[in-house]
């Protein structure tokens, strides 16, 4: 489905003469992966609002996308299969934060564990980006720098005691992250 609209959408901006030819199949990549990234965001954004959750959900794909961007980790085979299992812990996250609130002391246990993970490693290089070994160290750089920032402002949200379960979100999202770094490594 998504490739048809994608096809259709490239088909008219050659008819136009937006793009050439030879360009085509890189146009046609990147509005895949542009729109399949979308109807996650849009369909994880929803799952928040079914379940009163969507400031918390917010903050959770705040950090979660930002950092599993730099630092990669499991990926699935099919667009199919990643959009099924995101949603599936989409929905495993906003129903198990909840109650996580009540077991601070584990979360930052977790938290503590995930982020010396996180920092070790710090990405996986996966086939599909075939990254030389100074991409490799930059992307890693990055992603170090970014959990970094992520640290001090989840440092900051615990120590202004903002509301634990906007803490348990943030500190899940960087969890999971590390999480599925350590699956793919």
């Amino acid at each position: 489905m998504v490739e048809m609209i994608a096809n259709a959408i490239v088909d008219q901006m050659e008819e136009e003469k937006i793009l050439h030819t030879e360009m085509r199949e890189h146009y046609l990549y990147a509005l895949i992966t542009t729109i399949e990234k979308w109807i996650t965001i849009v369909s994880i954004l929803c799952i928040g609002v079914i379940f009163k959750q969507a400031v918390p959900v917010m903050l959770f794909l705040t950090f979660f996308l930002s950092l599993r961007k730099r630092t990669g980790g499991y990926h699935a085979n099919s667009f199919l299969q990643c959009y099924l299992g995101t949603l599936i812990i989409s929905i495993d996250v906003v129903h198990v934060c909840p109650i996580l609130v009540n077991y601070m002391y584990a979360v930052y246990i977790l938290l503590v564990c995930s982020i010396v993970a996180i920092a070790l490693i710090g990405m996986v290089n996966h086939p599909n980006l075939a990254m030389d070994c100074i991409e490799l160290q930059e992307s890693k750089k990055a992603a170090r720098y970014l959990l970094g920032l992520e640290c001090m402002i989840l440092a900051s949200v615990i120590s202004l005691e903002i509301c634990e379960l906007f803490i348990c979100y943030m500190s899940v999202a960087i969890i999971l992250c590390a999480f599925l770094l350590c699956l793919a490594k």
